[in-house]
């Protein structure tokens, strides 16, 4: 499952060095594909887990989430008419009970309705290099918002889109598999990483997990920013790396679900820390879209741990929130 708005990856400064107290307990360590990018799992001390289970419990949640995949579950929802109830798994009803919540939480920036409005601008699974006009963006704007999709809780589950909607989970969907391969894991001390979106538990050989965020001013050798965790998970997004130009203007891959257009911000990158993978995944998506002044204040709001890190005019200045 590739996605439409782009992940910046978290470099991971630490969790392979086996050095250090403790350096003869048991590791197991386990990496592959997924979703259109890479995963890896680091348990230290006795664990059950194989890497045949890991990949079974991905192929499970790739075949509900992509978008990429047209037999998928969520594929197959956007296929279904409007003003129908149409029964959906639990984990995809959970998924888009979350996204929901935090679609209200951050005023709109948050919005996984938006897949018209991803695929007209060329992120979706159909690439394109004319973009939309002011015309094709209202259209699908018109149409693009889980505002317009109604879910009925129950022992079965349901949901209703009262719009022409197409759902994108691809900024949710990674944190909620690393939330998952963790659940699998049975361990005391763990990592779980899938495309730079990152879960920890307990220590590596008796020391804090560290991991390093990258600084984007393309320095030769610049020392990213050091991070401890413990019991925590953080997500990262970013856009200083994957941009287009078109007629001069340079466009980020994150659009602002509230106009229908790339989003401009004022932001490099934001990286937020949290319980949940994919709540961190989610808040790290919509402040990269709201920009600095509202991501401060949704972070002070509901307590966030969030690092941003602002673009070039502001000299990459780094802002640390609730850390």
């Amino acid at each position: 499952m590739n996605r439409n708005i782009t992940k910046l990856y978290l470099i991971i400064l630490t969790f392979l060095l086996l050095s250090g107290c403790g350096e003869h307990t048991q590791t197991s360590a386990f990496s592959g594909s997924t979703m259109g990018t890479s995963w890896t799992v680091k348990v230290i001390g006795d664990s059950t887990i194989s890497q045949q289970i890991i990949e079974d419990r991905l192929t499970v949640i790739n075949q509900i989430f992509s978008t990429w995949e047209s037999t998928s579950e969520l594929s197959l929802l956007n296929k279904q008419p409007n003003q129908q109830w149409i029964a959906v798994s639990d984990a995809l009803f959970y998924v888009l009970k979350k996204s929901k919540e935090i679609h209200q939480q951050t005023h709109g920036y948050f919005d996984p309705g938006i897949g018209h409005l991803v695929n007209i601008w060329g992120f979706g699974v159909n690439k394109t290099t004319q973009k939309p006009s002011h015309h094709q963006v209202q259209k699908a704007l018109h149409n693009s918002s889980i505002r317009h999709l109604i879910l009925k809780d129950g022992t079965d589950k349901f949901v209703k889109k009262t719009r022409d909607i197409r759902l994108d989970l691809s900024a949710i969907a990674k944190g909620y598999a690393v939330d998952e391969i963790a659940k699998l894991l049975n361990a005391k001390n763990y990592l779980v990483e899938i495309g730079g979106e990152v879960r920890v538990l307990g220590n590596n050989h008796a020391k804090a997990w560290m991991l390093g965020i990258e600084q984007p001013d393309n320095k030769v050798n610049a020392i990213p920013i050091t991070l401890k965790l413990h019991d925590q998970s953080v997500a990262t997004s970013g856009n200083y790396r994957n941009y287009f130009i078109w007629q001069g203007t340079r466009y980020m891959h994150i659009l602002n679900p509230n106009t229908g257009l790339p989003a401009s911000s004022d932001l490099a990158s934001v990286s937020v820390i949290h319980p949940q993978t994919m709540v961190a995944d989610a808040y790290a998506t919509a402040m990269m879209a709201m920009g600095s002044k509202k991501a401060t204040a949704l972070a002070q709001r509901l307590n966030l741990s969030v690092i941003l890190i602002l673009n070039q005019r502001a000299n990459f200045k780094v802002n640390k929130i609730n850390l």
